[in-house]
């Protein structure tokens, strides 16, 4: 960076130009200094719009032409960020007071103590270093409040879009798993069977996939919440293996679990990340082995220090393997081990760097062994605090006992496809219930009023009222169903969006597209 200073001299004396070079020539021969001159506040306007490197300014007040006073005024219209010092004869206090109210940063008198000018043009340099760097502080300031308000606003658009994306993929989707169920059962063809579990299981890696990408944007933005509670880690393992066994089947892989006798049966953790980690890391090992191959789950005990287990858990399999110059890379997002990887297998990619982000906002690391064309291993390890046991109880009722029940059911619902999968799923869950559809919340308020239901499914989203109002409507009303228990069911899945659905009074949330035994539990719990 230059440290040279462009000085301004303005002065109708013409030997005044040939005494400044002579004392400042060690300064002009350094490049500390370099001076332009002028006779007048004309000419020294006309040098400012040429050089806007000049920072600094030495003006007389008395000359021809524009005087020193009407070029300050002159100067002050510029705007520019200068420092200007005036010369004026020994006891000329007038224009010297109006010099300085002009916006003059100091003064020197006639005749001129050259020493006094150099004190005086080191101080104003200073004092204009540091107005310099205060304008450019706050250019930078200015610069990173307005980058940091439109990585918030883009990081808001972003989570809307996305909350957006999911809601309107999720709203078909439901009617398309909804119906596939609905058609899949005991007196269906097995020609059909085969079409049907093919559309079912096309819709799941559908389900999936937005799943994933909304995960990554709630990690990315720093929004996924972990949660601490007591569970069973043992029953955590095998709902991964129960989850994922028919899977592994279909392609003949065997898939097994083995558990360290030594791990504390009841831990302290989030279990459902947990879960999704194992799934993610053995649903890639299932997905990328051969038919007849081999997964393997493995946790064992590393240590126990004061009540903190650290348990270290393997996901193993005899599959194709990821070469060395990948596994280097193969944690980042939309990341596989190949292009000719992703057509023959498909996917997001993004499996792997959702369970690094959540092993490590779990306090723990993840790491890779391959070899190609010998399998994979997957390790990570997590600290545990000791739980206390709680008391299961199964909230299941018996098939005979759900074809028994006669329920009074409410279902708020604008869209017609929807409409009709919900509607035929609880009438096959609970053939002796009758069920009332409301179009929009305006409607679902009206009946709720007026008749009392054993249990209210509330979309969101609907026309004329959303499903908000109308929940806090019937909850603050005098109607028959204000201890009805509401239950959100929608296609938001967004956190804000669920709190919000709680916030509302609504009693639990069920994401569409639903599953039908989730259905049946919240049913049986709540009417």
């Amino acid at each position: 960076m230059s440290n040279l200073t462009p000085i301004l001299v303005v002065d109708d004396e013409q030997d005044l130009a040939f005494l400044i070079q002579q004392k400042f020539r060690r300064q002009i021969k350094e490049s500390i200094y370099h001076f332009y001159f002028a006779l007048n506040g004309v000419e020294a306007l006309k040098l400012l719009k040429e050089h806007s490197e000049i920072e600094l300014i030495l003006t007389d007040i008395n000359m021809p032409e524009m005087d020193g006073l009407t070029l300050l005024n002159e100067i002050n219209a510029m705007k520019r960020p200068t420092k200007s010092v005036v010369i004026s004869a020994y006891g000329d206090l007038n224009n010297i007071r109006t010099a300085m109210n002009r916006g003059a940063f100091d003064f020197i008198t006639k005749p001129i103590d050259f020493n006094d000018l150099e004190l005086t043009l080191q101080k104003t340099i200073e004092e204009h270093t540091k107005l310099t760097e205060g304008i450019k502080a706050q250019q930078v300031l200015t610069t990173t409040i307005l980058e940091k308000d439109q990585a918030i606003q883009s990081a808001k658009f972003k989570q809307q879009f996305l909350a957006n994306m999911s809601h309107e993929i999720r709203t078909p989707l439901n009617a398309i798993v909804g119906m596939t169920n609905l058609l899949l059962n005991e007196t269906t063809p097995e020609n059909q069977k085969r079409y049907l579990n093919a559309m079912k299981q096309a819709s799941h890696n559908l389900l999936g996939l937005i799943n994933d990408i909304l995960d990554i944007s709630k990690i990315e933005a720093g929004k996924i919440n972990l949660e601490t509670i007591d569970f069973n880690f043992y029953d955590v393992v095998d709902s991964v293996y129960q989850t994922l066994h028919l899977k592994a089947d279909e392609t003949s892989i065997n898939l097994s679990y083995h558990i360290d006798e030594r791990i504390p049966k009841w831990l302290n953790s989030d279990p459902t990340r947990i879960s999704q980690i194992l799934i993610n890391l053995v649903g890639n090992a299932i997905k990328f082995t051969p038919a007849n191959g081999s997964v393997t789950i493995t946790c064992k005990l590393l240590e126990k220090l004061n009540d903190v287990s650290t348990i270290l858990f393997q996901v193993k399999d005899t599959g194709i393997g990821i070469s060395k110059e990948q596994q280097d890379n193969i944690f980042e997002s939309f990341t596989q081990a190949s292009n000719d990887t992703t057509r023959k297998f498909g996917g997001t990619g993004l499996g792997l760097t959702i369970s690094k982000q959540l092993v490590e906002l779990l306090n723990g690391e993840i790491s890779i062994e391959s070899e190609l064309g010998k399998g994979t291993s997957f390790f990570f390890t997590l600290p545990f605090s000791e739980g206390i046991e709680v008391e299961e109880k199964s909230k299941k009722i018996e098939n005979d006992q759900n074809q028994e029940r006669t329920l009074t059911i409410l279902l708020a619902e604008d869209q017609p496809m929807n409409q009709m999968v919900a509607v035929d799923t609880l009438e096959v869950l609970f053939p002796k219930s009758t069920i009332d559809v409301a179009d929009n919340g305006k409607i679902a308020v009206e009946l709720a009023s007026n008749k009392k239901y054993d249990i209210i499914f509330m979309d969101i989203h609907m026309p004329v009222m959303d499903g908000y109002e109308a929940t806090q409507q019937i909850i603050g009303g005098e109607g028959l169903s204000k201890l009805t228990p509401i239950i959100a069911l929608t296609a938001n899945v967004v956190k804000e969006e669920i709190d919000k659905c709680l916030e509302a009074g609504m009693k639990k949330h069920l994401a569409k597209p639903f599953n039908p035994d989730q259905l049946k539990l919240i049913v049986n719990e709540f009417a």
